[in-house]
């Protein structure tokens, strides 16, 4: 953790230090700047360039590509380029005589439908690859949020993963009956005006279920697998943390891992709701009460010498106050 923490104080320092200045490219040959423009003269050559909230304008050579994020990229006509020229958030102006060895792509409001489009009509591996960016999102987003509420509030986590480990075929059952009354319930609500107010509240209530359920089931794998590796008492934030990406990497896995999130979410949302937001335990199975004598003393299921005749038969004597019948007949 110390480690993690002096790399962040330093890239944070590095940044402060750079701001909008250069940033240094001069054993590669090459410019990368943020925040100011890159300027290649006629005569100048150069590697690639690269600028981050810049224009780019290039007069002399670049062997391979030009890119500009957030800025546009100007190519006079003694500019020459051996590779590609990409502007994100830009445009692209190129004189007539320019040369340019490889493709020319403008990211922008104007045709961002249209690459889009591009990258998902033609072939599937454009929406895998947008697929992809998603899955990555929604992760990150969720493990922030795991993280945060792991920290902040431990103990729902615990008692909701501990529903989960003594109670399981319960939970399993209640997350199945859950997720088939949410659109029912939904239906219900429709018919009133107040109603319909309340479905954006049971959304948000199903959504905080399955999270938190989700959360708890991370922890559980977490925990296996740091104690699979003789890792044990790690801590449940970091438990959490490698559980739910061990649960993101599986879920990549294919024809089985969409199955096995899902019955992660099954188990989840079933636990959330047993427990009640992990606020309650009374799922738990209470022990059994201990047998008591007729006169509240314990029966001695093993006597010591002899038994005693009762009006409904032979009963054994006992080691604190016994039946009447029982002592009268030893």
């Amino acid at each position: 953790m110390r480690g993690i923490k002096r790399s962040i104080i330093l890239l944070l320092m590095m940044g402060l230090l750079s701001g909008p200045a250069a940033v240094a490219a001069a054993a590669s040959n090459s410019i990368i700047k943020i925040g100011s423009d890159v300027t290649v003269e006629a005569g100048q050559k150069v590697r690639s360039v690269v600028a981050i909230g810049g224009q780019i304008t290039v007069s002399g050579a670049v062997e391979k590509s030009v890119t500009a994020i957030g800025g546009s990229v100007v190519l006079t006509r003694t500019a020459v380029v051996g590779g590609n020229v990409t502007a994100l958030g830009g445009v692209i102006v190129m004189a007539r005589d320019a040369e340019v060895g490889g493709s020319l792509t403008e990211i922008n409001s104007s045709n961002l439908f249209e690459t889009f489009s591009a990258a998902v009509s033609s072939e599937w591996e454009g929406w895998s690859w947008i697929f992809a960016m998603i899955s990555l999102a929604i992760f990150f987003v969720i493990l922030v949020l795991a993280m945060l509420i792991v920290a902040l509030l431990p103990k729902p986590v615990h008692i909701v993963a501990e529903a989960i480990t003594e109670n399981t075929f319960k939970v399993v059952l209640c997350g199945i009956l859950g997720l088939v009354l949410i659109a029912p319930l939904a239906l219900l609500l429709t018919i009133s005006v107040v109603g319909i107010a309340l479905i954006p509240l049971e959304m948000i209530i199903v959504v905080c279920s399955v999270l938190l359920g989700f959360i708890a089931v991370g922890q559980i794998i977490g925990r296996k697998a740091l104690s699979f590796l003789k890792r044990s008492n790690a801590g449940v934030v970091r438990e959490t943390f490698w559980g739910l990406i061990i649960l993101w990497l599986i879920g990549w896995i294919p024809y089985i891992g969409w199955m096995i999130k899902a019955l992660a979410i099954v188990i989840g949302l079933g636990a959330t709701l047993v427990t009640r937001f992990g606020t309650y335990q009374g799922w738990k199975c209470p022990p059994l009460p201990p047998v008591a004598g007729d006169a509240g003393g314990s029966v001695n299921t093993t006597p010591p010498g002899g038994q005693g005749t009762g009006a409904g038969g032979t009963v054994p004597l006992t080691s604190a106050t016994g039946d009447a019948g029982g002592s009268a007949g030893g």
